[in-house]
């Protein structure tokens, strides 16, 4: 049993000074729900180390000690093609100026090369018949972006090196890195119930095109108006989860879990604004950054066919409707913008961007083929449902209807040691939002009595058609002993 603690003890030291590098260094991400971790061995109905997040209770169909290191290096492709229609000038005359006119329509092209890391280790202390624990580090809400540049802007509008989506997203990266502790307990040979707690790390670093107004102006009697804003933030808050795990029989296994919302609620931040507006010199502000993420209910079932063959298949529920709007203000306030952008005056609402995000769901399913004691070959098919509506979606939250297709396998390399590697796509279908953007708040415009008090809320339309794909290999590594 010393013997056992000693290398457990060793295993946890390795992982913690693993997650530390892991928080300080480049973490990368693609998308606000990132936890596609373990590809379809990353279910709340699988007996493994990513039971940690998925379902804590899970853990209750592990034996021994198992370290896992995974890896999904992705491959990103997004286009922002922005016409006449999103035209958004602070004097609709500017709408006959072909400068003005060039300098905001047009494409947005990213190509990223991301990686997404997950590393844990869970344990039933030395054969234990009820107790199993878990500890990981991972990312599973997160996004990151660099839009190509051009290589000749218009010489009116210099800003234009930065294509047309500048307005919303010219690069940046929102990141939340979990450090999660599971437990569970065998209550029955066949049913355990789990929970776990995660303290977590937020970071946000952004920079966009900006006008005070709102608007996509770029120059105003021959002068550059058009500005940049820079915000770095980060701030702290926890997480927990339950879960239930059930072997009814031999051949079935069924999970349940649920995760709280970080914080249980509103996410702060502080941080800085850095903003430069025209030619005049930069400017910095200490704020404060608030924004909602969601909870997560999650169900998985996995059922024997035969000695061969498996069929395997989860379903998760994310309520982002609480995701209403991402605030910053200076730091000392508050954000007292009402829910149609109206902001008072004397605020310290600096700027406020409304989401009204939907609620989404995403089904999975796929079988598994054991085609040796040691090989297992798997696949899948999936989808989700959009999260961000037409209304407010923008270049730096692209959604839509999402397909998924996975092929993989497993191999058991030794007694100790398997590796499982699988290419997965994600196909984004075409968003075309058909006039609907209400970034620029076109009943309330700047030029109206009260406007004003929706400049804060106010950006240029971010109306235009949207495309993006993903393509990615997750790699992986499981050392039990």
């Amino acid at each position: 049993m010393r013997s056992f603690s000693r290398r457990l003890s060793l295993a946890i030291t390795a992982l913690v000074a693993g997650a530390c590098l892991t928080a300080t260094g480049d973490a990368k991400a693609s998308g606000y729900l990132t936890a596609r971790f373990g590809s379809d061995h990353g279910t709340p109905a699988m007996p493994n180390t990513y039971a940690v997040y998925f379902n804590p209770a899970a853990l209750g169909g592990t034996t021994g000690t198992t370290i896992t290191g995974d890896v999904a290096v992705l491959l990103r492709w997004a286009q922002y093609k922005r016409g006449a229609d999103a035209l958004s000038p602070s004097d609709p005359n500017s709408k006959n100026n072909p400068d003005y006119v060039n300098a905001n329509t047009g494409k947005g092209n990213l190509l990223n090369l991301l990686a997404l890391p997950f590393l844990g280790v869970n344990t039933d202390f030395g054969g234990s018949k009820y107790f199993r624990a878990g500890y990981a580090v991972y990312v599973p809400f997160g996004g990151l972006a660099t839009w190509d540049r051009l290589d000749a802007p218009n010489s009116n509008a210099p800003g234009t090196v930065d294509r047309v989506q500048r307005w919303h997203n010219i690069s940046g990266q929102i990141l939340a890195i979990y450090n999660t502790f599971a437990f569970a307990v065998k209550v029955h040979p066949r049913l355990t119930i789990g929970a776990n707690f995660s303290p977590i790390f937020h970071s946000v670093s952004t920079v966009r095109a900006r006008n005070p107004d709102g608007s996509d102006d770029t120059t105003s009697t021959g002068n550059l108006i058009e500005g940049r804003s820079l915000l770095e933030a980060s701030g702290f808050n926890v997480s927990a989860g339950l879960g239930v795990y059930w072997e009814p029989t031999d051949s079935l296994r069924l999970g349940l879990s649920y995760t709280s919302q970080p914080g249980f609620g509103q996410t702060k931040l502080s941080g800085d604004l850095t903003t430069q507006l025209g030619a005049s010199a930069p400017g910095k502000t200490a704020v404060e950054f608030t924004q909602t993420y969601p909870d997560v209910i999650r169900f998985g079932a996995a059922g024997k066919l035969n000695e061969k063959w498996e069929l395997r298949g989860d379903f998760e529920f994310v309520r982002w409707s609480v995701f209403d709007k991402q605030c910053v203000y200076a730091k000392g306030t508050t954000c007292d913008a009402a829910s149609d952008g109206r902001v008072p005056d004397n605020s310290g609402v600096i700027l406020n961007i409304p989401r009204n995000w939907d609620n989404a769901i995403g089904l999975r399913m796929g079988p598994a083929y054991q085609l040796s004691e040691d090989v297992e070959l798997f696949g899948s098919l999936g989808f989700t449902t959009p999260a961000v509506p037409k209304e407010t979606i923008d270049a730096s939250t692209i959604d839509a209807f999402r397909l998924y297709g996975t092929l993989g396998g497993r191999f058991s390399l030794s007694k100790h040691i398997a590796l499982g590697a699988s290419y997965n796509h994600i196909y984004f279908v075409d968003v075309n939002t058909d006039g609907k953007s209400i970034q620029n708040i076109p009943n309330k415009p700047a030029s109206s009595p009260e406007g004003r008090n929706y400049n804060a809320s106010r950006s240029p339309s971010a109306d235009g058609r949207y495309r993006s794909q993903i393509g990615f290999v997750n790699v992986n590594v499981a050392y039990t002993f």
